[in-house]
């Protein structure tokens, strides 16, 4: 579907030093409506065929905005037919919101390079594009000596998903999920490939469950209640006590 009052990708210029990072034109598949804050609100075309099926934009995927000197990414959050009339008649069958997680700008070698947060918000009209590969590689990380691979992307499974290693050791992260989800497996993938990287790191590992006691072979030192020698003047008197009469019965006096 092409309309003559469609915002043209071609109108607008690459952002410096990311053209590597846009896709083809025919990933275009909207422009930008509203801004919100953190939130955009995006019109969607129909699709031309050009999106294989399957691919299509709904809640879950990633869009990229050109704006005028960087790519913004986006989640999609909701989609609905719901907008006003004078984007139906502008051709745009669906709007999407996204919520806007950072921007792909040209780093001072002019290699493209991710940055969470937004220093430069999109105008109306912005063309939107579905997310490609190189894309996902500038959010995801690139294979290098300061990153350690802990996967494949769930957005494309030929791409692998790369951890910056200076940068998860100076900060604080979590890894959450439901029971069953690969928690425990995932921590043990980050911890060996993060051993392979950086062999001098040291990692003080509290495992109440008894969870990784065989994951790291001979990289571990492995403390348990049969091995674990604590010398006496660590403790405290009560605890001294509990040590020396902790099996017998109390004694008021």
């Amino acid at each position: 579907m092409a309309h003559a009052s469609e915002p043209s990708l071609h109108s607008h210029s690459v952002p410096s030093g990311t053209e590597t990072a846009i896709p083809e034109a025919e990933r275009y598949v909207g422009a930008v409506l509203s801004i919100r804050g953190a939130e955009a609100c995006v019109g969607i075309l129909s699709n031309n065929g050009s999106v294989p099926d399957g691919e299509g934009t709904t809640v879950g995927k990633f869009l990229a905005i050109v704006s005028h000197n960087s790519i913004l990414i986006g989640f999609v959050t909701q989609i609905s037919i719901e907008m006003p009339e004078v984007a139906r008649d502008h051709g745009y069958v669906a709007s999407a919101r996204l919520d806007l997680m950072g921007e792909i700008k040209a780093d001072p070698k002019g290699a493209p390079r991710f940055l969470r947060g937004i220093t430069e918000y999109p105008l109306i009209g912005d063309p939107v594009l579905a997310v490609g590969p190189n894309e996902l590689r500038a959010v995801y990380g690139r294979d290098n000596d300061a990153t350690i691979s802990v996967g494949r992307l769930q957005q494309d499974a030929s791409l692998s998903a790369y951890i910056n290693v200076d940068e998860m050791l100076s900060r604080h992260f979590a890894v959450v999920g439901t029971t069953g989800v690969g928690k425990s497996s995932g921590i043990v993938l980050i911890l060996q490939q993060l051993l392979q990287v950086r062999p001098n790191v040291r990692i003080f590992l509290l495992d109440s469950h008894n969870e990784y006691d065989r994951c790291f072979a001979d990289s571990a030192q492995v403390l348990n209640p049969g091995n674990l020698k604590l010398p006496f003047w660590l403790f405290n008197f009560e605890e001294m006590i509990d040590v020396i009469f902790g099996g017998r019965p109390g004694v008021e006096e």
